[in-house]
């Protein structure tokens, strides 16, 4: 290190001067393995696998990223993640860019509380003026590109469950909307299709929710029509959907 080495104290050490910094690099094992301090960029760049292991008592963050962005006309990602499967081929698999997984330790029973996978919010405290500003805790897109030439289902938001066990006590649900605060929400659901939404809703499977076709002869004059089932501040009602209409 030389003349790079300035100090070199007990809790702390740097290199070079402020404005005045030096890139550190140091090499694994493996061809093309490092991590790099590019003083010049102001960037740390790790080429290889990073694990960060925690088992933290007290503090609140197992590993936290702020970034403070100053500019005041243009974007910015706080943090940014990319996965690119670069494989040739054909085969199976799977890619995620991000997975937020949360486990309760089987020796622990959990009384209050909440546990969540992945949880995204979106605060304001400036102020918003534009009718065309978007504000939404989490954004689901589907960009374009590449060739579809079959899939099972295409879709911007996956809910799914692998639970086998039976709750005990309170309801079990996929989707779940509260509304904690003072202002009074437009809709619970609003669908800007642009023309190019065929359907509004497709339930397949779901024996529990429709009845079976029944003949019609009614004074409604439908010649076939389901119900569904729905469940309005606790007591159950049918919805009638007409398949078509003499």
């Amino acid at each position: 290190m030389g003349q790079y080495a300035r100090h070199f104290g007990y809790k702390y050490s740097h290199f070079g001067e402020d404005t005045k910094g030096h890139d550190v690099k140091a090499f694994g094992d493996t061809t093309g393995k490092y991590f790099l301090w590019d003083a010049d960029i102001n960037t740390f760049t790790i080429r290889g696998i990073t694990k960060i292991f925690n088992r933290p008592t007290t503090d609140v963050f197992a590993v936290q990223v702020k970034s403070e962005f100053t500019d005041t006309d243009a974007g910015h990602n706080c943090l940014e993640v990319t996965a690119d499967w670069k494989a040739n081929g054909a085969t199976g698999g799977g890619n995620t860019a991000v997975q937020g997984v949360s486990r309760l330790a089987s020796t622990f029973t959990m009384t209050g509380g909440s546990i969540i996978g992945t949880y995204g919010q979106v605060a304001n405290n400036g102020t918003v003026n534009g009718s065309g500003i978007m504000m939404a805790g989490l954004y689901g897109l589907i960009e374009d590109g590449g060739t579809y030439t079959s899939v099972s289902h295409l879709s911007s938001a996956w809910l799914d469950s692998h639970l086998d066990q039976a709750v005990s006590a309170g309801e079990v649900e996929f989707l779940y909307m509260s509304n904690n605060g003072d202002t009074t929400f437009d809709q619970a659901i609003y669908v800007y299709a642009g023309n190019k939404i065929t359907n509004l809703l497709n339930i397949n499977t779901a024996s529990g929710m429709l009845s079976d076709n029944t003949a019609g002869g009614s004074t409604l004059n439908f010649t076939n029509y389901r119900t569904i089932k729905i469940v309005l501040e606790g007591e159950t009602y049918y919805l009638l959907a007409a398949k078509t209409i003499a």
